[in-house]
């Protein structure tokens, strides 16, 4: 391997991490929330542990990451509000109305955005491999929820309680996915100004994280923040671990490699969430889910054969 090689490879590492971590979320939410912590609290937490020890690093590695040109500030403002503020909300939703896996599939309708976006903005080659692994990602992700059977084989992905694919479900779960497409879209944006990855994610989420303490403060659920030490400490470590780690990874690995090439790689994140799903609350994996879990893996092996990390 050269030089180039080693760089993209650890770029994809970063960011396959940060997708396998993201994939944790839907566990935390079902767990957080049949222990009667509110969905805008629960992300107030995640959203604080993700934005304060990140600051904290910058305080203590290098206060010039905490300048922000005038201008530049409504980019902070965009992600923070219509990309991960949308996105946390729908998703979180999602969760609760639909399956862990389910959620995450729709979700994944992101890469294809990405993708799409991509092209337009920053002039990313859209190449045939690009285009049928991203296909294959999304069909793959479909399979993986369970939606695939339900569709196909009729009865293998729906349950006793009634169909997996919902209108409110279906709109949530897109609307969770234009969100995320928008942090990669505005994120390579902020990069692309100057701008580190910590202060990225410092701004962006400390914006998201004002817009739900005061959702919190307006639903009275700012109250169980305090109400009880271990559920709010199990909060923080969801915020720590799918929030911190993963974004910073997420938008660093994004540096060495292509915007849509790097959200075509967290198609891993559906993989992990169906398998945690059953692992964890007995959400049974059908042969239509094993073989979806085979496809996006396939996808993100053939969308990055060969590839080299790009110069920023």
């Amino acid at each position: 391997m050269n030089r180039s090689d080693n760089r993209f490879a650890l770029s994809a590492l970063m960011v396959i991490v940060s997708a396998v971590l993201w994939g944790l979320y839907g566990s935390f939410v079902i767990v957080l929330t049949s222990m009667g912590l509110s969905q805008n609290a629960l992300v107030f937490l995640r959203m604080f542990a993700t934005s304060i020890p990140v600051g904290l690093l910058m305080l203590a590695t290098d206060r010039s990451a905490f300048r922000v040109r005038p201008a530049d500030i409504p980019l902070f403002i965009a992600n923070g509000v219509l990309s991960l503020l949308f996105f946390t909300f729908c998703y979180t939703s999602a969760i609760k109305v639909t399956k862990i896996a389910t959620a995450a599939a729709l979700l994944y309708t992101a890469p294809a955005i990405v993708m799409v976006l991509s092209a337009i903005l920053f002039k990313e080659q859209l190449t045939a491999r690009k285009v049928f692994c991203c296909l294959l990602a999304v069909v793959g992700c479909a399979f993986a929820s369970g939606i695939g059977g339900e569709l196909f084989a009729g009865t293998s992905g729906a349950s006793a309680a009634g169909s997996l694919i919902t209108p409110a479900g279906l709109l949530l779960g897109l609307g969770a996915g234009l969100g995320y497409a928008l942090y990669s879209i505005f994120s390579r944006i902020i990069l692309n100004c100057g701008y580190s990855v910590y202060t990225n994610v410092c701004y962006s989420f400390g914006i998201a994280m004002i817009s739900f303490f005061i959702l919190a403060c307006a639903d009275g659920s700012v109250i169980q923040v305090i109400e009880s030490p271990s559920r709010t400490a199990l909060g923080l470590l969801c915020g720590i671990l799918t929030g911190s780690m993963a974004y910073v990874l997420y938008t660093a690995g994004m540096k060495g490699m292509e915007t849509s090439r790097a959200a075509q790689l967290t198609t891993i994140e559906p993989v992990t969430a169906a398998i945690l799903g059953s692992v964890l609350f007995h959400q049974p994996l059908s042969v239509w889910e094993i073989a979806g879990i085979a496809m996006v893996v396939g996808s993100v092996i053939m969308m990055n054969a060969g590839t080299k990390a790009v110069s920023n």
